[in-house]
């Protein structure tokens, strides 16, 4: 799973790969929903196709001594859709050899006869993990809000390095899933 085969590229054989970092992301999330929203900082989810951004990354990558680290997208659902269509996961294992256009150029990659269907295109709920490392990153593209999550020396190095942090929208504070249809609805974690 690399960036030159993203899902765009992670093919079928790289489930293995795919699998352990679907299920740590997933699991990031649900902790991020018991987390305070003090010891989290969230950001527009579009961020993720800004180099300042992808700076970002690689500061919190150099600040626990990791050079690589994992995109994925975790809705629309990696297995019965992104695999079941593409035979292929959605997601890319970017390398320190790899340089930030192939980061780009990775999320931009036509999974197979659908260029609507690369991963800035189609990916509703998104992770960013270290590895190895303790943060996480995680963004909705409905809510159009992203949060990172980790200890607090990784919290207060983003804060002093990234100045696109913001207040997230009213109602997405420790709840991740669909936005409220009501002023009464409350967003669920996701499970997919």
């Amino acid at each position: 799973m690399v960036v030159k085969e993203t899902l765009c590229g992670v093919q079928d054989s790289n489930r293995t790969i795919f699998l352990p970092l679907s299920e740590r992301a997933t699991a990031n999330v649900k902790t991020m929903a018991q987390t305070p929203s003090s010891g989290l900082l969230y950001f527009d989810s579009v961020d993720i196709s800004t180099q300042k951004f992808l700076d970002l990354i690689r500061a919190l990558l150099a600040a626990e001594g990791a050079s690589n680290f994992a995109s994925l997208v975790l809705k629309p659902d990696p297995f019965s859709y992104f695999n079941f269509h593409f035979h292929k996961y959605p997601g890319f294992v970017h390398r320190a050899d790899q340089s930030d256009d192939d980061f780009f150029e990775a999320w931009l990659t036509d999974p197979g006869d659908s260029p609507a269907d690369c991963l800035w295109a189609n990916s509703e709920r998104y992770a960013v993990l270290p590895l190895p490392g303790s943060w996480c990153i995680y963004a909705d593209r409905k809510w159009e809000t992203g949060v990172l999550a980790g200890p607090t020396e990784i919290i207060a190095l983003a804060r002093d390095f990234y100045p696109f942090f913001r207040v997230p929208p009213e109602g997405f504070n420790q709840q991740y899933g669909e936005p409220p249809q009501n002023s009464n609805a409350i967003p669920t974690i996701p499970t997919n």
